[in-house]
C-alpha cells in the first residue's frame, strides 16, 4: 500500500511542477504584454502629441499676473460635446479654459482667434490642436478676458483632441 501511496505522491508532485511552471510562464507573458502596451502608449504620446507649453511668453504683457494662456472654446458644429472634449484636452496640458459654448454660425474649418494682440499664444494653441497657422486670425476684444478663442469647425475629426 505504501508503494501505491508513493506512486500517487510522485504523480502529483510531477504534475504540480508543470502547473507551477505554466502559471509562472503565463504570468511572465502577461507582464510582458502589460509592459509592452505601456511602452507603446508612452511612445505614442511622445511622438504624436505636439509639445506646446501653456506658459505665457516673456515677450507678452501679463494681465493680473496671469501665467498660462487663457482660452474660450466655441462649437460651430451640430455635434454635441466637441467643446467639452477640447476643454479636457487643453486642461490636461495646463491651459486655462475660461468658457465653452456654441458659436452662432457653422464654420467649415476650425479657427483660432487672437483676442489681445498676442499672436504667439494664438499660434501655440493652433499648434497644439493641429490647426494651420493660416487659420489663426486677430480680432481684438479685451472684454472677453481671454487671450484666444477656438471655434471648432466641421474639420474637427482632423484635430489633435479627436485623434
Amino acid at each position: 500500500m505504501s508503494n501505491n501511496f508513493a506512486k500517487i505522491k510522485d504523480y502529483y508532485l510531477k504534475h504540480s511542477r508543470k502547473i507551477i511552471k505554466i502559471a509562472l510562464n503565463a504570468t511572465i507573458v502577461l507582464l510582458i504584454l502589460v509592459v509592452g502596451t505601456m511602452l507603446v502608449a508612452f511612445a505614442d504620446g511622445i511622438l504624436n502629441s505636439p509639445h506646446v507649453n501653456s506658459q505665457l511668453s516673456n515677450e507678452v504683457e501679463k494681465i493680473n499676473n496671469q501665467e498660462v494662456i487663457q482660452v474660450s472654446i466655441l462649437n460651430s458644429t451640430v455635434m454635441t460635446g466637441l467643446a467639452n472634449k477640447v476643454r479636457t484636452y487643453m486642461q490636461m496640458r495646463n491651459f486655462d479654459v475660461v468658457e465653452i459654448g456654441n458659436y452662432s454660425q457653422p464654420l467649415t474649418r476650425t479657427i483660432v482667434i487672437d483676442r489681445l494682440g498676442d499672436s504667439l499664444s494664438a499660434l501655440k494653441v493652433a499648434k497644439l490642436l493641429g490647426v494651420a497657422d493660416s487659420l489663426v486670425i486677430t480680432q481684438i476684444d479685451s472684454s472677453l478676458f481671454v487671450r484666444t478663442t477656438i471655434i471648432i469647425g466641421q474639420d474637427y475629426p482632423k484635430l489633435a483632441p479627436f485623434n
